[in-house]
């Protein structure tokens, strides 16, 4: 009778732990279905999800330039516009890099990124000053650099509303930015004690000259910080499996205040019988002054496309 107890507790054990991993199968092929929700329609041919999945990232870029590409490559019409929507635009509309993140299927996090670098050479060849002065001029040649700087970091969060391909978001960011322009000049004419004067551009746009005592070396004008707040809507499609195509618009409070600027001047000093630079500071009509502004914007009107990995 023992023995009988015996075996017939093992069998019982043995079909509880069938069962308990039999559920467990059966659970997790569940919990499959759910996540592809509308079956096949939410899967790749190859079995990849369509939609992205918790801790993936998201890289964005614009899409008009391959709209711009397709439209000259059918019609062979030169370079044609691509479509977007038009709103009023932003200083911080035209920004070059995003990127987000998956926290879960209702909540992304999102960061912005621009970083603007240009400098011009405008040259003007002006006579060279010379003693005894040839018959025949020689020249050198005046160089003015002028170059800017911009930088914008927007961070923010958004919420995500939808189960299919078609995702609507919305979410809110905080932006920041800094922008800084100069100009330096160098002369081909050296101010010397026989030429305490020498000849020099005075304007670079129409290629004037001139002898001049007193001469621009450097510019700097005020750099310029803005903070903000951006409230955004949009719309993301899912063709592909973790590519999208989408476009959002938004609403800002920007803040944006100038400082200060300097000028450097060349001048010849006559007790020490020496060219000297003198600086100065300057005072533009933003000078610590809060400009506030509120405007309605969508990225440039840009329609961008995301790549999630």
């Amino acid at each position: 009778m023992k023995k009988i107890f015996v075996t017939l507790l093992a069998f019982s054990l043995c079909f509880g732990i069938v069962s308990a991993q039999d559920e467990k199968k059966e659970e997790k092929k569940e919990e499959k279905e759910e996540k592809t929700n509308a079956g096949s329609s939410l899967e790749s041919p190859e079995g990849v999800l369509i939609l992205p999945e918790e801790g993936e990232w998201g890289l964005g870029i614009s899409a008009n330039p391959f709209f711009n590409y397709l439209g000259n490559f059918f019609n062979q019409a030169g370079n044609n516009q691509s479509p977007t929507n038009s709103f009023t635009q932003n200083p911080f509309n035209n920004l070059a890099l995003f990127g987000k993140y998956v926290k879960n299927e209702t909540t992304f996090y999102r960061g912005r990124f621009q970083l603007n670098i240009g400098t011009v050479a405008d040259k003007n060849a002006v006579v060279k000053n010379e003693l005894p002065a040839p018959s025949t001029p020689n020249y050198v040649t005046d160089t003015r650099t002028s170059g800017n700087t911009g930088i914008l970091l927007a961070f923010g969060i958004e919420k995500r509303r939808g189960a299919g391909r078609l995702q609507g978001f919305y979410g809110g960011e905080f932006l920041i930015g800094y922008a800084a322009t100069r100009q330096r000049i160098s002369y081909g004419n050296e101010m010397t004690n026989q030429f305490q004067s020498p000849i020099s551009t005075t304007d670079f746009v129409n290629f004037a000259s001139a002898a001049s005592g007193t001469r621009l070396k450097e510019q700097k004008f005020g750099n310029k910080f803005m903070v903000g707040l951006r409230g955004f809507v949009g719309v993301e499609y899912f063709f592909a499996a973790k590519m999208s195509i989408g476009a959002e618009f938004g609403y800002a409070f920007t803040a944006i205040t100038a400082g200060k600027g300097s000028t450097t001047t060349q001048v010849w000093d006559g007790t020490a019988n020496t060219a000297k630079d003198v600086k100065a500071d300057t005072y533009d009509a933003n000078y610590n002054k809060l400009q506030l502004g509120v405007g309605l914007d969508n990225l440039n009107g840009n329609i961008n496309l995301l790549f999630y990995f």
